[in-house]
């Protein structure tokens, strides 16, 4: 593998073939253009009631996935019902005809995913469809279900915006959240702001992203966030610099951490300075006690030799907050590509293992 000394205008315009860097940028125009979809397409189907849905399971894989998973951590002190997030090919066993299935797939032809439908099916769930088409369309189409369609043209994992407002905003047409467009808005204006900051026309020390990119080149980052409202944030750290760079990541959430993993870092001895902890954080949202873990967490871990970065969540609303800490991770992950070397889009090792299975 070929490594890069610095990320420049070159760099990205022979390396970044298939614009991920647009994609990025664009996250705050993507979740307007979102919002306007999803109300569009919700005002055309009769959804179910809320007093009829008894827990909510969102089916779907990976960066179809992640969407839902980040409105599950953010309705978590809000919902009146379960939400729980189903990344396999068999539904879980309390799934009945009081359950709203809400099946995500990118693609339309995730096999999970459609395997999942099929069950939900059987079990006379109530189901709603996000995709940009393909088989889950067809099916959708089939037996006259709830379709959201989202745009062509985007690796999944870039279409955050577009697997999170149609959760979002589908269970707020149900009854089970209120007020989200103002929180929608919110995002979409940190992102805008902070694409400019963290975007390719600034590529100075100023620029974090690109800084942390640099530091991650020759280490192993391990993400630490706050379990509730940030785990997914958490998930989507290592994601992006798993997918985009090519790079391995690990993470996990306080305060579990402090129950087992925080005993790990003393061995082996030769290892500490491999490592790079990042630690996510937004104040305000915390837990008092969490507040207090991460100071304590950050003293021990540099009396071993292991470096601490720490980035704090930025923007008035809590999906502001998130999203925010999201771009730093989109940034960060796609300048890490770079400096290796790669291009941030393709992911090779997955669709070798998918042409495997088939």
């Amino acid at each position: 593998m070929s490594f890069t000394v610095a990320v420049t205008k070159e760099v990205v315009h022979s390396l970044d073939a298939a614009n991920m860097g647009e994609a990025i940028a664009g996250m705050g125009g993507h979740l307007r253009d979102a919002a306007i979809r999803s109300r569009q397409a919700l005002d055309t189907f009769s959804l179910p009631k809320k007093d009829d849905i008894t827990n909510i399971v969102l089916a779907g894989l990976g960066g179809s996935a992640i969407g839902g998973d980040l409105v599950r951590s953010y309705l978590l002190s809000k919902s009146s019902v379960p939400f729980a997030i189903n990344r396999t090919y068999n539904l879980p066993g309390f799934v009945n005809e009081k359950t709203l299935v809400i099946v995500s797939s990118y693609s339309g032809s995730t096999e999970e995913s459609l395997s999942m439908f099929d069950e939900a099916l059987k079990c006379g769930a109530k189901i709603i469809c996000v995709t940009t088409g393909g088989k889950l369309a067809d099916l959708a189409k089939q037996h006259n279900l709830p379709i959201i369609i989202l745009p062509t043209g985007f690796q999944p994992r870039a279409a955050l915006a577009y697997s999170f407002v149609p959760v979002l905003m589908t269970l707020e047409k149900i009854g089970f959240t209120s007020g989200e467009a103002a929180s929608i808005n919110d995002a979409a204006d940190t992102l805008d702001t902070l694409a400019k900051e963290y975007g390719s026309n600034n590529l100075t020390d100023s620029n974090h992203a690109s800084s942390l990119a640099h530091t991650l080149l020759a280490r192993i980052p391990v993400i630490y966030s706050a379990n509730d409202i940030y785990d997914t944030v958490n998930i989507r750290w290592r994601g992006q610099i798993q997918e985009n760079a090519k790079h391995v990541a690990f993470g996990n959430v306080l305060p579990e951490m402090n129950h087992n993993e925080i005993n790990g870092w003393d061995f082996p001895h030769t290892m500490q300075d491999k490592f790079q902890v990042i630690f996510l954080r937004s104040p305000q949202d915390e837990h008092s006690q969490v507040t207090k873990r991460f100071e304590i967490l950050h003293s021990v871990l540099l009396g071993k030799g292991v470096e601490v970065k720490e980035f704090t969540a930025q923007g008035n609303s809590v999906v502001a907050r998130m999203f925010s800490l999201i771009a730093l991770a989109d940034w960060t992950s796609y300048y890490l590509a770079l400096l290796e070397g790669v291009d941030p889009s393709p992911v090779p090792v997955i669709m070798q293992l998918k042409s495997k299975l088939a």
